[in-house]
């Protein structure tokens, strides 16, 4: 076997050493680029598989001064230290998870992936089979934010981990050999969440003032946030006004099991959009005015409908429970989400639930522009011409 890994290396070596892409039209080139990214993948697999030995006998002692299996790791794959210490406990953790394994194996996982479904599938093996699932069809934030509450509702010590976090918490800033300057915040969840929701009325003001630009000058969401942590520096000083006001607030959703205080497997506890909390947090959290509590198995949303456009409270907070981020297939953008409905609201399309979509700015015009409507569930839906879909149900609003 390793002959073979031998050969078919040599072979990819010389295939990329002769690759010249400008002779490639757009279909090679972009089935090219899947090709490679499963090679990456295999690769990872290998490598995960084969460092598992390394580790047992010890063999990375020999190949230099090497503090440990993870620092002789991130050198011979020129990755950080972090991401080789993932992949070694990635390894450990194969061996209790045969269907994550051969998932691995069969080149379905990245790196990422395949870590992060480990290290939850090891906290909940009941969940293992319904993450690869969503391995396979979700975004990565998605996928990612599936794992994070398996392992939140399987930790029996939240509110310990917890407390490990809180008293960790700190503030660096630093400046990068560039010039860069650089800030890291790190806490809980739910003092980052505010930190971040206080941004959003500066954001929104630099966000509206950026869409009657022309399209050259626009920028990255994340520029308009740094710019409105900027914003928010200078009103708390005095340099400039405050942002106007708005409504905004948290949204905590809580199973109703979970109001006994913890979260068993398969219960929700999280900030909306954030991240799994402490079900004894989230209960705290509840009693200020700057949270909204969602209790599923509480209001029937599905059944509210509103005769205008604008979709009531009820509405736009079960939306933003359901689906924190644009629910367009693999697009994972989560703020300056714009409700649309599906079918149109000029063309009698209601005010409910089943159709109403956050999409990002980007996906929320492609659709109006090209005449379009969303099928599917969840995060993974797609878009079909307006002609080719199948209503549900037709217009009730006259």
């Amino acid at each position: 076997m390793p002959a073979a890994i031998d050969q078919a290396v040599e072979l990819l070596r010389e295939g990329v050493a002769g690759l010249d892409p400008d002779v490639l039209d757009g279909a090679a080139a972009r089935r090219l680029v899947e090709e490679f990214a499963e090679v990456v993948r295999l690769g990872e697999a290998g490598k995960a598989l084969a460092v598992r030995r390394v580790q047992a006998t010890a063999s990375w002692s020999q190949s230099g001064y090497f503090r440990d299996a993870a620092t002789w790791l991130a050198s011979v794959s020129g990755t950080s230290l972090g991401a080789a210490r993932a992949t070694l406990d990635t390894a450990d953790r194969l061996t209790e998870l045969p269907e994550t394994e051969a998932a691995l194996r069969a080149g379905h996982l990245s790196a990422v992936q395949a870590h992060e479904v480990a290290a939850a599938a090891t906290a909940d093996p009941s969940a293992e089979r319904a993450l690869l699932r969503s391995a396979e069809r979700d975004g990565l934030k998605t996928f990612k934010d599936r794992c994070a509450r398996v392992t939140a509702a399987a930790r029996r010590d939240e509110m310990a981990n917890y407390e490990r976090i809180r008293r960790a918490r700190a503030v660096r800033h630093w400046e990068d050999p560039d010039g860069t300057g650089r800030i890291d915040v790190r806490g809980p969840v739910d003092a980052t969440a505010r930190i971040m929701a206080s941004l959003v009325p500066y954001e929104k003001e630099l966000f509206e003032a950026a869409r009657t630009r022309d399209k050259s000058e626009r920028e990255r969401p994340e520029a308009h946030a740094f710019d409105a942590l900027v914003a928010m520096a200078d009103a708390s000083s005095g340099v400039r006004a405050p942002a106007k006001t708005t409504d905004t607030t948290l949204v905590v959703r809580i199973d109703i099991g979970a109001l006994r205080g913890w979260t068993e497997p398969g219960e929700v506890c999280e900030i909306v959009g954030t991240g799994p909390i402490p079900a004894a947090v989230a209960l705290k959290m509840a009693q200020d005015a700057f949270i909204k509590a969602v209790i599923t198995d509480g209001v029937d949303v599905h059944s509210v409908v509103h005769l205008g456009r604008k979709p009531p409270a009820v509405l736009e907070t079960a939306l933003r429970e359901l689906s924190s981020q644009c629910v367009v297939e693999g697009c994972d953008v989560s703020r300056h989400l714009e409700i649309d409905h599906n079918l149109p609201w000029t063309e009698g399309g209601e005010t409910r639930l089943s159709n109403l979509n956050p999409l990002c700015t980007f996906h929320h015009r492609y659709k109006h522009a090209h005449k379009l409507r969303l099928v599917g569930e969840g995060t993974n839906k797609r878009f079909v011409p307006a002609a080719e879909w199948n209503r549900p149900d037709p217009p009730r609003r006259t």
